[in-house]
């Protein structure tokens, strides 16, 4: 780069990277908030889907347990049949026979109303089931809501405090040599928002890599800007830091 007022430039890098930085930080923020309001509606949809699942489960017990009571009663039904034509037979045989079949159809109704009975039991845990699952939906919606206005209230305050540190920055870049602005600018979006770093310890604080003492020289010489070989960004020496 051509030999400029390197030191002034410098410092007005360096307050131009703390106005970046904030904006880097809030913008990161307000990034974030979309996502948690999508969370809460990925929660809210997966209470309302539950309470959905057990409205079906519900109507499928329902129709079960209506099929299972015809079939109740048409067994029933047949059974009182069968037992008023064992009267009417002539021979032994004839009777036992139609005993054996009124066994068996006793037998299917005891089976039949074992299967009424679990679905009753069936019913009575989807009926606890559905006061939780749509208590809990209930609850995930409020928070969806309420969290949803502070979220928003939020992000406006975020685009507001962005606003003004980008008019902010304006000022001062319009400050910066548009050359080394150019690179400045070039390395903060590549960089992570961090484009200037003091160097400690003989080292980068961006990148923490070793610097050469030639390098380090050229730095305190404070006659031109110079980058780090490693991340490009721009270095400096805070005052009275050793290097």
């Amino acid at each position: 780069m051509q030999k400029i007022n390197a030191e002034e430039q410098i410092r007005r890098l360096i307050d131009l990277q703390a106005v970046d930085s904030d904006i880097f930080r809030l913008k990161k923020e307000r990034e974030s908030k979309p996502k948690l309001i999508e969370d809460l509606e990925v929660r809210r949809d997966e209470e309302q889907a539950a309470v959905k699942a057990i409205e079906e489960k519900t109507k499928a017990n329902q129709v079960k347990r209506k099929q299972r009571e015809l079939d109740l009663q048409a067994k029933e039904e047949n059974i009182k049949k069968l037992q008023t034509q064992l009267y009417q037979l002539k021979t032994n045989k004839e009777y036992q026979s139609m005993q054996q079949e009124i066994e068996g159809q006793k037998a299917d109704k005891s089976r039949i109303e074992d299967d009424i009975l679990v679905l009753m039991e069936e019913s009575e845990f989807l009926s606890k089931e559905m006061e939780k699952e749509k208590s809990l939906f209930t609850e995930a919606d409020k928070h969806l809501g309420d969290d949803r206005k502070k979220i928003e209230s939020e992000v406006t305050s975020l685009d507001n405090e962005i606003a003004a540190l980008s008019t902010r920055r304006g000022e001062l870049a319009a400050l910066v040599d548009h050359k080394v602005l150019g690179h400045y600018d070039k390395v903060l979006s590549g960089r992570d928002g961090l484009a200037i770093v003091p160097v400690k310890n003989k080292a980068c604080q961006g990148c923490f890599m070793n610097l050469p003492p030639q390098v380090i020289n050229e730095i305190k010489m404070g006659d031109k800007i110079i980058t780090c070989e490693s991340c490009a960004r721009i270095l400096y020496i805070e005052k009275e830091a050793d290097a």
